[in-house]
């Protein structure tokens, strides 16, 4: 009897090591599971935080900022001083760098939104009108004749001449047909819904209809890191067709502005306006072959003579042309000069899109893109707008985009691509936000000096406003849906790798860090190679 209560004893004894052996285990992999979820929410956290880099970085322009604005007070005094017209003028786009900037490194929205949004709220929030502010307001306009010059040349520098030459159908129908149909859509719908001239909304629609590609290119390019869409090359046809899309829009934007305000006879209008590409043409050929003929290519100061060349030629072309009324020869003869400038010089070891001027280019952007956004949002009048026409205008925005990517999907079906594929380039069809930031107030800076209208003002009023709604709406889907959608619609090709697909036309190996960060977006400075 002793020896079987013993034995009894002892598997209850066994039972309990192994239930206190079992709880302690199964407590320590709960602890274990739990360290572990905690270490990796503190590693996301600190991956989005700035590295030490950066924040040297950042401290080192804060400072060089304050004391070019202290070196300021002692050339204008009271002018720059905190409650003045232009000191809240430069906090405004201070305030939109960051606030944009966080934005992208915190979601997948692109950081221009933020800029646009900035501005938008500044002019909701801020007691006065800077831009009544006669130095500020000249400030604001001649900055716009300024941007166009660094957009238009920086994106043929990255401008990738084998893939379109082999691709040209692909790259010209997508870079044209949907900008035609939605260019027709918008002036059909303001017509129809706003009683808009339809001269007023052609005008309206050549500036919305501009695809930037800028906005989607980075998240193309991150997904094509990871093998998607890499077999038909989606990362170039997006960049290069949306590239060719903006210099489209810049030719026929000029030509319909300067054949609608010129104040000339209608039949020199006409002549003008057909020869005003082909003149551009001539003249962005000219001045990029002496860009490459001047200086020597060894020179030592090539890189800065030629950065100076073709800015110093592009800003004389941008203010020459708005003087004659020939805006469409400007934008078509930076983007000629540079793109033929680029291809000279590949040929002698400066490879497209990494050279030295692009490298100018590049950072000039960096600069400028806060200062363009930033005052392009601050031109959306809330008070003018009643809720009735803030639906008219939603409406009017995304019909014209749905017909829009409705025919970009058809374009891109007819040339081979797949169903899935062809809506993942309509998607990326979607995004406004650079041509239309540039020319946000050019309804108004165009206006008759004789015979204009109050309906002619308030058309030109709601110009505005419905660009800075469009950057809004369509750069935030452009962003969230070809992040969202584009690793469901692209195959996955991870082992089809073409060799021009990062680096295109360049005798060194490609870096994939220049393109691709850590939270698989661009930088500012990168993303707006594609454009």
């Amino acid at each position: 009897m002793a020896t079987e209560c013993s034995e009894i004893d002892i598997n209850k004894i066994k039972k309990n090591r192994l239930t206190v052996t079992f709880e302690m285990n199964y407590s320590k992999t709960k602890r274990f599971e739990k360290n572990e979820w905690k270490n990796s929410c503190l590693q996301k956290m600190a991956s989005t935080l700035p590295s030490v880099s950066e924040v040297k970085q950042y401290t080192s322009v804060i400072i060089c900022g304050i004391l070019l604005w202290g070196t300021s007070w002692f050339v204008f005094k009271e002018k720059v001083l905190p409650g003045s017209d232009i000191f809240t003028m430069i906090a405004l786009i201070v305030i939109g760098y960051v606030f944009g900037h966080t934005l992208e490194r915190y979601t997948t929205i692109n950081p221009v939104v933020g800029m646009t949004l900035v501005g938008a709220l500044g002019r909701i929030f801020i007691p006065t009108n800077f831009l009544d502010n006669p130095s500020a307001n000249a400030l604001d306009f001649h900055l716009r004749r300024i941007y166009p010059v660094i957009i238009l040349t920086k994106g043929p520098l990255s401008w990738n001449w084998k893939y379109i030459k082999n691709n040209s159908v692909k790259v010209f129908t997508l870079a044209t047909l949907p900008w035609i149909i939605e260019c027709l859509t918008t002036a059909f719908l303001t017509h129809v819904f706003f009683g808009f001239p339809w001269y007023w909304g052609i005008h309206l629609g050549a500036i919305l209809s501009s695809v930037s590609p800028a906005v989607v290119v980075p998240t193309t390019i991150a997904l094509s890191s990871k093998g998607f869409g890499v077999k038909n090359q989606i990362a170039l046809l997006v960049a290069n067709a949306g590239g060719l899309d903006t210099a489209f829009t810049e030719g026929m934007f000029g030509v319909i502005n300067s054949a609608i305000f010129s104040q000339s006879p209608p039949i020199y209008r006409i002549v003008k306006a057909l020869l005003a590409i082909f003149i551009g043409i001539g003249l962005g050929v000219a001045w990029g072959v002496l860009a490459d003929y001047l200086p020597d290519h060894s020179d030592f100061y090539a890189p800065t003579i030629r950065s100076l060349h073709i800015f110093a030629g592009g800003v004389f072309i941008m203010y020459a042309g708005g003087y004659l009324s020939w805006g469409g020869i400007s934008g078509v003869a930076i983007m000629v000069c540079a793109a033929a400038a680029a291809t000279r010089w590949s040929r002698r070891d400066w490879p497209i899109n990494n050279n030295p001027v692009s490298a100018v280019y590049k950072l000039l952007w960096r600069i400028f893109e806060p200062m363009l956004f930033t005052l392009s949002g601050y031109f959306l009048e809330v008070s003018e707008i009643t809720l009735k026409d803030f639906g008219l205008i939603v409406a009017c925005i995304l019909s014209a985009l749905i017909i829009r990517m409705l025919a970009a999907f058809l374009v891109a079906v007819v040339n081979g691509l797949s169903v899935k594929e062809s809506i993942f380039i309509a998607i990326t069809w979607t995004p406004k936000a650079i041509v239309e930031a540039v020319l946000v107030r050019v309804a108004t800076d165009s206006l008759w000096t004789e015979g204009t209208t109050a309906q002619d003002r308030w058309i030109a009023r709601h110009h505005s406003n419905m660009i800075v709604i469009a950057i809004l709406i369509t750069s935030t889907l452009g962003s969230i849906l070809t992040t969202v959608l584009g690793p469901i619609l692209l195959s996955n090709d991870a082992k089809v790798v073409p060799e021009d697909l990062f680096q295109p036309q360049t005798r060194s190996a490609p870096q994939h860090s220049d393109f691709v960060r850590e939270n698989n977006t661009l930088d500012t400075l990168q993303y707006i190679d594609a454009q």
